[in-house]
Order: C-alpha cells, then sequence, then structure tokens
C-alpha cells in the first residue's frame, strides 16, 4: 500500500510542477494597468525649479540666435507646467491598444505597435511610439525635423498605488539634457 502512495505522487509531482510552471509563467506575463488618476508629489520627486534652470538656463535670452528664443520658450513651458495646479493631476487611459498620458489639457496619444504624429508643444511634429520594457512602458516623442526628444519611463509599483515616471528632455538649445524623476500617488475615487 505505501508503495502505491509513493507511486501515485510520483506520478502526480510532474503535473503540479506543470502546473505550478504554467500559472507562474501566465504570472509573470501579466503587464500592470496603468489606468488611473495621479496625483504629484513634490516631495518624493527631483526639484523641478532647479532641474529646470540648470537644463535650461536663464528665463531670457543671451544674443541674437533663433535657439536662444526656444530656449526661453521651453523654459516658460516648462515652468508653467509645475505651477498650474491643474496640470498635477496625471490621467492615464491605457488599453491593450493604446496609451494615452496627460496633465492637465495636454494629452499625449501613443498606440503599441506602431508609430504616430503630433503635434509639439511649441509647434511642428514630432513622430511618437510607444513601447513595454519589462513592467514599464516607455513613450518617445522624436522631433521630425532637429533632434529633439522626450522619453519618458512609467514604472508602477507593486502596491498599484505609486507610479513613478522617469522624464528627460533633450534639444539643441539647452545647456544639458532636463532629466526628472516624479513621483505620484494614485487619486481616490470620489465616494
Amino acid at each position: 500500500m505505501l508503495r502505491s502512495r509513493e507511486t501515485l505522487l510520483a506520478a502526480a509531482a510532474p503535473f503540479s510542477i506543470v502546473f505550478v510552471l504554467v500559472a507562474g509563467a501566465s504570472a509573470q506575463t501579466a503587464k500592470p494597468d496603468f489606468t488611473g488618476s495621479y496625483v504629484f508629489v513634490p516631495k518624493r520627486s527631483d526639484d523641478l525649479k532647479e532641474a529646470i534652470g540648470r537644463a535650461v538656463g536663464p528665463d531670457y535670452t543671451v544674443g541674437n540666435k533663433k535657439s536662444e528664443q526656444a530656449r526661453v520658450w521651453i523654459k516658460s513651458w516648462l515652468e508653467s507646467t509645475t505651477s498650474d495646479p491643474d496640470k498635477r493631476i496625471l490621467t492615464i487611459e491605457h488599453t491593450a491598444t493604446a496609451f494615452k498620458s496627460g496633465m492637465g489639457d495636454e494629452v499625449n496619444n501613443y498606440y503599441f505597435g506602431r508609430e504616430a504624429t503630433s503635434e509639439g508643444p511649441g509647434g511642428g511634429s514630432n513622430k511618437v511610439t510607444v513601447t513595454w520594457k519589462g513592467d514599464q512602458i516607455v513613450t518617445e516623442e522624436k522631433q521630425t525635423k532637429g533632434k529633439g526628444q522626450i522619453t519618458a519611463i512609467y514604472t508602477l509599483v507593486p502596491d498599484g498605488k505609486t507610479l513613478l515616471v522617469a522624464w528627460r528632455l533633450e534639444h539643441d538649445s539647452l545647456l544639458q539634457p532636463l532629466e526628472v524623476r516624479l513621483a505620484f500617488e494614485r487619486a481616490r475615487a470620489a465616494q
């Protein structure tokens, strides 16, 4: 009798291992859903004012170059996004085919598996893409004319409440690329 129990357990063991491997594999392939509204948390984020000043420079033109006008405009645009309370709420709509992300009335639309075109904040057109990198979503906006680029890496912390965004802006007129890490907390639904 004891022998038949060992045989049954030995016969069942491969099925158990297969079940655990399949369950583990499906758990690993499940991607996080970023859909929701998130409130900006300045205390857990990089100092935006300092980062903007370091990368963009003064709020006045130095010389007569056209790139100086672009740099001052970029500084003004960035600072307005940090001072407007409506732009402290990040809203994301995420489906299997699309990723929409924006603060205030500025919403960017990205489509998995294909490149799209959008208008840049200062005019001109950008090529935009979205891809998965592990459990992170990476969005890129590249100027079709010029070398400007914005890259954002979205990471949803396992608690499902905290969203981290690593944001990088590159442009010829900047003193150096602007890189910031931003923290957001999921907004509670109205009850």
